[in-house]
């Protein structure tokens, strides 16, 4: 009888080892398909200039780094049109002090690169508001985190990292000057 019970339950103990492997490799295969799914949609999102970048950092050539709400710090780009809403912290060469970069403008110069074996993306583009010109570089990973870097000819270069966010093909967005994302 105590023979019988210690078998049953080693038994029961490997067979409660198995199940358990089984749902661990189901989990991590979720999770594959889930970061295969994002990749794509990410890529979709770039190749197609509809995103939005959620900025939540700003660093300066000082090598001052600054957290910024990212539902006001954000980088929109749709199409042949791009909303920008930054913080600014640096020297400006003009006469007028700058604490923020907000603008709607057309896209100019757009290229993009894709390095498929680094999983990244390189875009660089000009936006022309009036008179100013800014330069724009982003580098975009495969799971959504970006980089940007700004240039315009009355301010200090400042970079700002964050994150990727794809807009839905069937939205057009509009960004004014204090909209909140």
């Amino acid at each position: 009888m105590k023979k019988t019970a210690f078998l049953l339950s080693i038994v029961f103990l490997l067979s409660a080892c198995t199940s358990t492997k089984e749902l661990t490799g189901s989990r991590a295969e979720n999770r594959k398909f889930k970061k295969l799914a994002e990749q794509t949609e990410i890529k979709k999102a770039v190749e197609s200039r509809r995103f939005i970048i959620k900025v939540n950092r700003l660093y300066t050539i000082g090598g001052g780094r600054w957290e910024l709400v990212p539902t006001s710090n954000f980088l929109i780009i749709n199409g042949e049109i791009a909303s920008i809403s930054l913080a600014y912290i640096g020297r400006n060469f003009g006469i007028r002090p700058i604490t923020g970069i907000n603008l709607n403008a057309q896209t100019l110069d757009y290229k993009m690169e894709s390095d498929e074996a680094k999983g990244m993306y390189k875009i660089q583009m000009a936006v022309k508001y009036g008179e100013d010109k800014f330069d724009i570089y982003l580098s975009i990973g495969n799971q959504g985190s970006c980089s940007i870097s700004l240039n315009n000819s009355y301010i200090q270069s400042v970079s700002y990292s964050g994150t990727l966010v794809p807009l839905d093909g069937s939205k057009n967005v509009s960004v004014q000057k204090g909209d909140r994302l």
